[in-house]
């Protein structure tokens, strides 16, 4: 068997199981294009490690491309079509030491603000669809893609509720909004009414002038645009800037630090905020707590609330 013939076998296996497999079916092809469709058993180690490997310290697309072809050469080997894998272990590890931008209110306001140079005679309604898109993605947690994918049937402003279809992990979900983001989305959709909606409920409810969805890639080129207009960044040694998707962080943490002041028990919150957020489990959502000066505050100021009530409890204890 050749390598081309055993991925598209390995492909529509993974897609009869109900995986999109896109990003990995990517990284596969692009192998086989870089070492030839050759016969599975001519396949190197060195040419497995050459490809997933490039050049300066290691970073998280090596890993993903070391992940996709050790999950497609343990396929080959529970088929008996090699012997065993190729593939050096273990793989590059990429450096740990990113830290997603957690944006002040003042910054998300300013940001806010930015979307009033988006004026466009083409496209009178681009401010209010870009400012209603970032307060979405801030407020309700989406990632950008949910955001973009929103139908106009998806969104329930009467029960304040956006459905949220066939997301990442193959999962739906519900997410209830406030009543100042219901009013946003509300005023967006008096003007959206303007545009065209081909498919009717299932129109795209954040829409280009010709009624369609706006792109991700469009997204991220008007967020950065955005970003620099509010004067949003890091020092320009840093290896990231701030990101669109920070905004989801952004919330996830922002809502922790207001129930560290609210005084209630954070830990039998965070499954909800896990759910809320769409994640398989609450690991998922810890890796959103970033510990920003505002978070660590909140935790001592709640710690310290609690150690004078233990010492204030033991002396009356003793008195």
């Amino acid at each position: 068997m050749t390598l081309t013939t055993a991925i598209t076998a390995y492909v529509a296996l993974k897609r009869s199981l109900g995986a999109v497999f896109s990003g990995q079916h990517s990284i596969l092809r692009s192998f086989a294009r870089t070492i030839g469709d050759v016969a599975l058993e001519e396949i190197s180690s060195h040419a497995c490690d050459t490809f997933c490997r490039g050049t300066g310290p290691a970073t998280r697309f090596w890993e993903n491309k070391h992940q996709a072809l050790r999950g497609f050469f343990r396929y080959l080997q529970s088929r008996n079509y090699i012997a065993k894998s190729p593939l050096p272990e273990p793989g590059p590890r990429a450096d740990r030491s990113f830290r997603p931008y957690i944006y002040s209110h003042q910054e998300l306001q300013r940001l806010l603000d930015a979307t009033l140079t988006l004026s466009s005679a083409r496209f009178p309604l681009q401010p209010l669809t870009y400012r209603t898109l970032v307060l979405v993605l801030y407020g309700a947690g989406l990632r950008a893609g949910e955001g973009l994918r929103l139908r106009c049937g998806d969104v329930d402003l009467h029960q304040r509720l956006l459905s949220i279809w066939n997301t990442k992990f193959f999962k739906s979900r519900l997410v209830p909004i406030g009543a100042e983001l219901c009013t946003a989305l509300e005023k967006y959709r008096t003007q959206r009414e303007l545009l065209p909606k081909s498919c009717g409920s299932r129109s795209a409810f954040f829409a280009a002038p010709s009624g369609k969805a706006i792109s991700l890639q469009r997204l991220e080129k008007v967020f950065a645009r955005l970003r620099q207009h509010a004067d949003i960044q890091r020092p320009a040694t840093d290896r990231w800037q701030p990101r669109l998707h920070d905004l989801r962080h952004t919330m996830a943490v922002h809502r922790v630090v207001s129930w560290y002041r609210e005084g209630v028990d954070v830990q039998a919150r965070l499954p909800l905020l896990a759910a809320y957020l769409g994640h398989v489990n609450i690991s998922g959502t810890q890796t959103y707590l970033t510990m920003t000066a505002e978070l660590l505050s909140a935790a001592a100021q709640r710690f310290e609330r609690y150690a004078a009530l233990t010492q204030v409890t033991t002396e009356s204890d003793h008195g």
